[in-house]
C-alpha cells in the first residue's frame, strides 16, 4: 500500500515538472517590456535616480507625502465638515442679528468718577 501512494506521488511530481519544462522550453523567463500600470519608464527612472538611491532621500520622500496627504485630508474633511453643519459653527453665524445697543450711560458715570478723582488732587495746592 505504501509503495503504491509513493509510486503515484512520484508520478504527480513527474507530470508537474514535466508540464513545467514543457511551458518554457529554455527555462528562461523573458522580461516583460510594459513599464506597469501606465508610468513611463523615464519618469520611474528619474524618480529612483532622485529619491530611491539613498535612504535619506527616500525617507524624505515618505515625510513629504505624508504632509502632502495629511494636508489634503484634512482640508477636505474641514470642507465636508463645514458644509454639513453650515449655520451652526462659528464661522457660518450671522453675529449681526445680536447687537444690542449699548446704554452709555455707565461709560457716562466712570468717566466722571475719574474726573471728580482728577480734580480733588488739583484743589489743594491752592491756598
Amino acid at each position: 500500500m505504501l509503495g503504491s501512494l509513493a509510486r503515484a506521488a512520484r508520478m504527480g511530481a513527474t507530470r508537474r515538472v514535466g508540464t513545467f519544462s514543457s511551458a518554457t522550453p529554455t527555462g528562461v523567463r523573458s522580461k516583460s517590456t510594459a513599464s506597469g500600470p501606465g508610468i513611463p519608464p523615464a519618469l520611474l527612472t528619474n524618480w529612483y535616480n532622485i529619491f530611491g538611491k539613498s535612504n535619506v532621500a527616500y525617507i524624505t520622500w515618505i515625510v513629504g507625502g505624508i504632509l502632502v496627504a495629511e494636508g489634503f485630508t484634512g482640508g477636505m474633511t474641514d470642507m465636508l465638515w463645514s458644509s454639513a453643519n453650515s449655520g451652526r459653527l462659528y464661522e457660518s453665524v450671522d453675529w449681526t442679528k445680536f447687537i444690542v445697543e449699548d446704554d452709555d450711560d455707565d461709560d457716562d458715570e466712570d468717566e466722571d468718577e475719574d474726573e471728580e478723582e482728577g480734580d480733588d488732587d488739583g484743589d489743594d495746592d491752592e491756598e
